[in-house]
């Protein structure tokens, strides 16, 4: 069994992803939108969109953490992160310098993978997060309240103050390294259970959006490594999180929401130039075709892939091994719903 309130939520994260991508994320991509609602609301939900996916993968991580043997968990986060980063973002890498009508510049080779290849970063960036993370389990430093916080304060000052590298995505581990260890902190302190009370869900929505407007916004040049940009992400998931929703069409979205990540940019991009070349302009329709094709594709991709142990791998970084199904864990949410792990 899975759980629907975080297979919602990832469903949620990935419809604003897809979203993201198809109006573009920069002027010069996706639908090359300069000024407008729809380009200030979509630089705004950058404040959501990453710090989402992160502390959903720092949350379930906290229901099934690294217990004895380090070198395989490590192991199993390389597989999964890294065999697809290699295998999916070289693809997209050639698609790019190959295919007219792509928005991007000229592909350095050299440096492929060294600097990351677009959306690719966060894989990248979360494996040396997982690094982080045994470590610091192996030191015995995020077990305790007080230690975790000490942790966290310095997670902040990195986040903050040390800008870090772009070279093999260190610059993004920082960035996501807060919001990881926010999500390992309500399973691990049970914080989670405490979040639904209607007085702080509006604590949490009305700081979110104050600290949004303290950050310039409305503006199409955001800054996410600020105070108020961490004060936005952690308290909009936080109120994400607190209401507990569980939609049936999300979470079915949810379910997949790996291999959207991974593939959403290949049927994004294609349906912005069957489009254009068709003489279609309206943005409503490239926006409803961007969104349908980019969430609905990589879940064929998924179910096509998975038939077959190696593309299952090298695609998705499943493993090859046939495993038994996990034993389900005692229910959480006080709804009889097992909390689940997804795949590593």
């Amino acid at each position: 069994m899975r759980n629907r309130q975080f297979d919602t939520l990832r469903g949620f994260a990935c419809v604003l992803l897809v979203f993201y991508h198809v109006v573009g994320n920069t002027p010069s991509s996706g639908l090359r939108i300069d000024e407008g609602a729809l380009r200030w609301f979509n630089d705004a939900l950058a404040y959501l969109r990453m710090p989402l996916f992160t502390v959903l993968s720092g949350l379930v991580y906290g229901f099934r953490p690294i217990s004895g043997n380090g070198q395989k968990f490590l192991l199993s986060k390389a597989r999964r992160l890294l065999v697809p980063m290699l295998v999916v973002g070289t693809t997209f890498a050639l698609l790019q310098e190959t295919v007219p009508g792509t928005n991007t510049a000229a592909q350095n080779w050299s440096q492929l993978h060294l600097k990351p290849v677009a959306h690719f970063w966060f894989v990248e960036s979360l494996f040396w997060v997982f690094i982080g993370v045994w470590l610091l389990e192996y030191f015995n430093c995020i077990h305790q309240t007080l230690k975790f916080l000490m942790v966290y304060v310095c997670a902040i000052f990195l986040y903050l103050f040390v800008a870090g590298t772009p070279w093999l995505s260190i610059e993004g581990s920082i960035y996501l390294l807060p919001f990881f260890l926010a999500g390992v902190a309500l399973t691990r302190f049970s914080w989670r259970e405490r979040l639904s009370q209607p007085w702080l869900q509006a604590i949490f929505l009305s700081t979110a959006l104050l600290a949004v407007i303290l950050t310039g916004w409305p503006t199409t040049h955001v800054k996410l490594r600020t105070l108020w940009g961490l004060l936005a992400g952690l308290t909009f998931c936080g109120f994400l999180i607190s209401l507990r929703l569980s939609w049936q069409w999300l979470a079915g979205i949810g379910r997949y929401s790996y291999a959207i990540y991974l593939f959403h940019v290949f049927f994004t991009a294609a349906a912005r130039i069957a489009l254009n070349k068709a003489g279609v302009t309206a943005i409503p329709a490239h926006v409803a075709f961007g969104l349908l094709f980019g969430l609905g594709m990589p879940v064929l991709v998924d179910i096509l892939a998975s038939h077959n142990r190696w593309s299952a791998l090298l695609l998705l970084g499943k493993s090859l091994k046939v495993r038994a199904p996990r034993k389900p864990l005692p229910p959480k949410d006080g709804a009889g719903t097992p909390e689940i792990q997804s795949r590593p």
